[in-house]
């Protein structure tokens, strides 16, 4: 079974609105809609699991139930505290409801609404042959690295340097087995998916994203995705 968990859980403070960021509209459309909608028109996911704070919960069902038609089912759990709260909950939801057992889960951010089919079709892929992957850019600017955020400490290589993206996609079984053998203090310090695999010296493979598959954190971001949105998905 391919599911997609579509992770919704931030207030978007950075924003500075009144609503978090998933649920501004661009083209017409809530962000966290366009995210939902491009997995459950790919053929080979089989439902959606969308997690979002418990204020928000009976918002965004209605907000699926305006915008959304779909035969596929779709899920709205409460997401947890922290990122790797709310990945425990997705997984430890889907063990409940008999969907953790063989399953590829594909777990992606709801304010990168510009997900494409290659990118989904590529993750499930990778996630089958190699148990994890993650979705990146290789850098194009040079990286630099300051422990004090005053000097230079070090510049990689920038042909090493990728920015991830999202999907992060993973052997669901595996991924939910790593996390309850990471000590509690461990994995609340790691970031996501990726992080718990690397921490337990699993390799994660490289999928090719886009440049355009943005993550909608800034103001100025609104107008960079409605230009996204002209170019690329009218």
């Amino acid at each position: 079974m391919i599911i997609a968990a579509v992770l919704a859980g931030g207030s978007g403070t950075r924003m500075g609105t009144s609503v978090p960021k998933q649920f501004l509209e661009i083209g017409g459309e809530p962000v966290i809609i366009r995210s939902i909608k491009a997995f459950l028109k790919n053929s080979e996911v089989d439902k959606c699991i969308v997690s979002v704070s418990s204020d928000y919960l009976k918002f965004t069902e209605e907000l699926i139930s305006e915008f959304i038609d779909s035969p596929k089912d779709i899920f709205v759990i409460e997401g947890g505290k922290t990122r790797g709260d709310t990945l425990f909950g997705v997984l430890a939801f889907m063990k409940e409801n008999d969907m953790l057992t063989g399953s590829i889960v594909l777990t992606h951010d709801a304010v990168r609404p510009f997900i494409t089919d290659r990118i989904i079709n590529d993750n499930i892929e990778a996630a089958k042959k190699y148990g994890a992957c993650n979705t990146c850019v290789r850098a194009v600017d040079t990286v630099l690295l300051s422990e004090n955020g005053e000097y230079i400490d070090f510049v990689p290589d920038r042909n090493t340097v990728f920015h991830a993206q999202t999907p992060q996609s993973f052997d669901a079984e595996k991924l939910f087995a790593l996390i309850k053998n990471t000590p509690k203090e461990i994995f609340d310090a790691l970031t996501d998916g990726c992080s718990v695999f690397t921490y337990h010296k699993e390799n994660v493979y490289i999928v090719q994203g886009e440049n355009y598959n943005i993550k909608i954190t800034y103001p100025d971001d609104i107008g960079r995705a409605e230009n996204i949105i002209k170019q690329y998905f009218n």
